[in-house]
């Protein structure tokens, strides 16, 4: 059948108003968005208070109503609890009050969601009341000791006044000593009809203080009331134990009599509050009783004065109530030698202890004697022991050992009644960085080498085990250096420097926790090596050596000649020419003045030679000023060949001796 076109435009017409009647609910339907499911229920039932359950709510955007629908009386009634996210702090949990509650039941529980966009629910759990109950804790009111009955405390408390009546109770108790943080738990059952609610606590130290803590919960369920509160209590005093022997041997005296110092203890895990009224102690030479000295003590440490063989010491304590068992002690002879069987030991840190482990060649010794104590520089030590049976290891807590000191650790193995020879090591608890570098100084400085010296530092300063040193060095505007050295040595030779240069250095002590510089100082290289001065100093002196040598040689060979050199000859002026340049007239001139003149020339020419000739020279130079005047009155009939000569023989006398005007 053809459509008309007038009933094709209606029916298209009336399809877009379905579009847009449609559109609004299709896009609200797909933007909803539902509660997120309730997942992880758990209900308790607070024992004639409430039954409450919680659970885990998801992620919620908007507002969230929370309905919990339960069946109870065995799915013969219904009831619900409603909560919502905005109105409650605890959104996820809600209570059902009494009398809607009873015991024992069955009972179900479902948790409905719902916001604006719509509901989910969880799925259905099943809850057994008497398995979820949970109680309200004992209540201890008496922890005392049971007189005559040792290392026993007896516990005394309330029952909770809201337990089932119909149901047997499981208890747990938790006990420790005052000083420990662990604790030990006992669990036993107590039957609805019993109503004696004690429990003895055996197996414990004499004379020590506990804590005691207790807790309870319905046999069948599986919820736990909280922990009481906490009370303690006194086990029965008695007679001491045993005590711990050791002993610190001091050289021998004069005399011949050894000091030793007697040390005791008592034994790990002996009572804490055990009290003792004082101490026995006799001692004998080994191969003879009848020595036998006795003496009594109140305190530590004591002295014994024994002779040089072999002792044997005993001890015991008493209190009110007894005496300990007798510990003895072996002292070695002072020439006997002690056996060694300890091949390595080392220490090393693991969490918060300290741990000493050794190696041993001797399969059978399987007792040690651990000592410790600090090495200090100024306070004597204090010496800690402790033994170990059955290993080869000791451990000690570090907040036992005080940071940043060194202790001297040794291990003695014991055999039977003989202490062997010790093996010792030092060890920290903690390292740190060193309070100060090392003290330096330079040695030997030459050219091109200088060596470095430097002091340990001392003990109190050190704060760890210095594993090296570490030399920096750097020359004035240069580069920087650095040498490093193991901890065993205290000086190094620098090499390859500069002459004549300046240099700074300075030494780095290291720990395993860092290192710290000492001051820096300074020197400067020579310029000259000391075989280098040697060396020409000696060439200088072996030159002047062979010239005198030679000079030697030359005058032996020619005396004559070298006398001339040294003391060349001086003319005679009176044996000149120029006396017979004026006659006789000069002459008499020259007589006339010498005795005139005599003093002043023997002031003026006293270096000269003491000779005849000498004494001629003298007189001539003493009249030559009159001389020349005469020379320059003269007439001309002296020739130019007679003046010339007159002016070589002035030179001459001048050249001979040019000190004497």
């Amino acid at each position: 059948m053809k459509l008309s076109p007038q009933t094709s435009r209606v029916n298209l017409g009336m399809m877009w108003t379905w579009a847009l009647w449609l559109f609004p609910l299709l896009c609200k339907f797909s933007l909803a968005a539902l509660p997120a499911k309730p997942e992880n229920i758990s209900c308790v039932y607070y024992y004639r208070k409430n039954l409450t359950c919680t659970w885990s709510p998801g992620e919620e955007t908007t507002y969230t109503q929370y309905t919990v629908r339960r069946t109870y009386s065995y799915g013969r009634k219904h009831d619900n609890c409603t909560t919502n996210s905005s109105a409650s702090e605890n959104r996820a949990s809600c209570s059902f009050f009494l009398p809607r509650i009873t015991n024992p039941d069955n009972c179900t529980i479902e948790v409905e969601a719902q916001n604006a966009d719509g509901v989910i629910t969880s799925d259905m759990t099943y809850w057994h009341l008497e398995g979820i109950a949970k109680t309200e804790p004992p209540e201890i009111f008496s922890v005392k000791p049971v007189r005559g009955i040792k290392r026993m405390i007896q516990i005394e408390w309330i029952k909770p006044e809201l337990a089932p009546v119909s149901s047997n109770l499981k208890y747990t108790l938790q006990f420790r000593t005052v000083n420990s943080i662990s604790w030990l738990e006992v669990n036993f059952t107590k039957n609805r009809r019993d109503t004696d609610q004690t429990y003895n606590l055996t197996g414990l130290q004499a004379f020590t203080e506990y804590v005691i803590a207790l807790r309870c919960a319905v046999e069948e369920s599986k919820f736990w009331s909280d922990w009481s509160q906490e009370k303690m209590g006194t086990t029965e005093e008695e007679a001491p134990c045993g005590l711990e022997l050791w002993r610190v041997l001091k050289p021998a005296e004069a005399d011949g009599r050894r000091p030793v110092q007697l040390l005791w203890k008592k034994p790990r895990g002996a009572p804490v509050l055990e009290k003792t009224l004082g101490y026995n102690i006799w001692y004998f030479p080994e191969n003879n009783t009848n020595l036998t000295e006795t003496m009594n003590a109140t305190n530590q440490p004591l002295e014994l004065h024994l002779g040089g063989e072999s002792y044997w010491v005993s001890m015991t304590s008493y209190n009110s109530l007894g005496t300990s068992p007798v510990a003895t002690l072996r002292i070695p002879a002072i020439q006997e030698k002690s056996f060694r069987c300890i091949e390595v030991m080392q220490a090393c840190l693991a969490e918060d202890q300290l741990v000493v482990k050794w190696q041993s060649c001797a399969l059978d010794v399987n007792t040690w004697m651990i000592e410790w104590f600090p090495d200090m520089d100024s306070e004597p030590p204090t010496l800690s022991w402790e033994p170990v049976s059955q290993a080869r290891n000791w451990t000690i807590q570090q907040d036992k050992l005080k940071p940043f000191w060194c202790y001297n650790i040794s291990v003695y193995p014991m055999l039977h009644d003989k202490v062997g020879e010790p093996y010792s090591i030092q060890a920290y608890a903690k390292e740190g960085v060193p309070s100060e570098g090392p003290e330096t100084k330079v040695e030997n400085i030459g050219v091109k080498t200088v060596t470095i010296t430097w002091k340990e530092i001392p003990k109190r300063h050190r704060k760890g085990i210095i594993c090296n040193y570490t030399i920096f060095y750097q020359a004035e505007g240069g580069k920087g250096f650095s040498k490093t050295v193991n901890s065993s040595i205290l000086q190094y030779s620098l090499e390859a420097l500069q002459r004549k240069t300046s240099y700074a250095v300075q030494v780095m002590a290291s720990t395993s926790a860092g290192g710290t510089n000492g001051t820096s100082i300074h020197f400067k290289t020579l310029s000259f090596s000391v075989f280098e001065i040697i060396l020409i100093t000696t060439l200088i002196a072996g030159g002047l050596l062979l010239l005198i040598i030679l000079t030697a040689a030359y005058g032996l060979k020619k005396p004559n000649k070298l006398a001339h050199l040294c003391w060349p000859s001086v003319p005679n002026p009176a044996e000149s020419s120029i006396a017979t340049w004026h006659g006789d007239d000069f002459k008499a001139k020259l007589n006339l003045k010498e005795s005139d003149d005599s003093v002043n020339t023997e002031r003026i020419l006293k270096p000269c030679s003491t000779s005849s000739d000498k004494l001629v020279i003298d007189k001539l130079m003493v009249n030559f000023g009159t001389f020349l005047q005469e020379i320059s009155t003269d007439k001309s009939k002296i020739s130019q060949e007679n003046n010339l000569g007159g002016e070589k023989n002035e030179n001459r006398i001048f050249s001979s001796c040019p000190t004497s005007i």
